[in-house]
């Protein structure tokens, strides 16, 4: 997705890859998730990222727009055993 974003806009996918680096070195948080206490959300412009923290590994669940993030987060964490415990 990263891939297809740099070629149809650079600079959002640039922006993007900033946050990941940051949420790397823990200098940025972004706001809890209504509903889904483990994992957090970030503004990348039209975008969102959704991750969450297992065992020190930053795990991105999904970029995608925010006009539809939402919905596909939900469908995908209910129907994947990823973030089963």
């Amino acid at each position: 997705m990263l891939t297809q974003l740099a070629k149809d806009n650079p600079k959002v996918a640039s922006n993007i890859k900033s946050i990941i680096t940051k949420l790397r070195e823990n200098s940025l948080e972004g706001e809890s998730l209504k509903g889904y206490a483990l994992f957090k959300k970030i503004r990348a412009g039209k975008y969102r990222l959704i991750y969450t923290l297992r065992n020190d590994v930053l795990l991105i669940a999904i970029i995608e727009k925010r006009e539809t993030v939402y919905a596909t987060f939900e469908h995908l964490f209910k129907n994947s055993s990823m973030f089963d415990d």
